[in-house]
């Protein structure tokens, strides 16, 4: 698929303001392919996310994230006082070190050692494979991207919600791992390290559905744009219709 292409059709169909972030999880062997520069500092992968979504690629290391909890996600030891919740119980997150343990330790993650490093890069400058394809959206996009799955199969979706180390578990390596749609609310790190805003949402969608995604979305054109312009409920309650609407 040519994912230049991908993004275009993606913004244009869900109006998306942020651009779509591809994602590659490469194995313990593989090549950074050109293109994807060290990061020039440790960072969070949700700051990398972030950061791509401005029109940089970048390859980081899970072994130099930024965050406590992150590493382990990607299959690296975490430090010892985050493995046994005490970080999260400081920060106030969690009432006890135990639920914060029991939390963290139910995340989706990858095996130990087996990715080598992350590439992140905007979707319309990507040159390899997703793995995943990140967008972040509101509810309402949102929406239609978790009923495109729905669109020809009448699938339902099982979110493995994650309140912490949401990009991370939940986005990236849920929708990996799942081989399905995730959707995330992000995290205190995501939301208080990034500039996602407080009515943001995350999906993640796996590299290879990404394509049947794209058309599903553009064959829903018509009941989204009905859905948008909100004909049925002003013509239930004319009096809430907006002067010059």
């Amino acid at each position: 698929m040519d994912y230049k292409e991908a993004a275009e059709r993606l913004k244009s169909v869900l109006g998306l303001s942020v651009p779509p972030v591809a994602v590659k999880f490469l194995k313990q062997g593989e090549q950074v392919p050109d293109g994807f520069p060290l990061a020039s500092k440790k960072m969070r992968f949700c700051q990398a996310v972030m950061e791509a979504s401005w029109g940089r690629s970048i390859s980081l290391p899970p072994t130099e994230l930024a965050c406590g909890p992150g590493p382990g996600t990607f299959g690296v030891p975490v430090k010892e006082k985050v493995a046994k919740g005490e970080v999260h119980h400081a920060f106030g997150l969690f009432e006890s070190p135990e639920a914060a343990a029991k939390c963290l330790s139910a995340n989706a993650k990858g095996l130990p050692g087996q990715f080598s490093m992350i590439l992140v890069s905007p979707l319309e400058q990507c040159t390899i494979y997703p793995d995943v394809v990140v967008l972040r959206l509101n509810a309402e996009q949102a929406m239609w991207v978790c009923h495109s799955r729905s669109y020809k199969e009448g699938k339902h979706l099982v979110f493995d919600f994650q309140t912490e180390a949401s990009v991370c578990s939940s986005i990236g390596m849920a929708s990996y791992l799942k081989g399905e749609v995730q959707l995330g609310l992000g995290c205190y790190g995501s939301r208080s390290n990034t500039e996602m805003r407080a009515d943001e949402l995350l999906v993640g969608i796996p590299g290879n559905l990404l394509e049947t995604t794209v058309e599903a979305l553009e064959k829903l054109r018509k009941p989204m744009a009905d859905s948008r312009a909100k004909r049925q409920f002003y013509e239930a309650y004319p009096d809430k219709r907006v002067a010059g609407a």
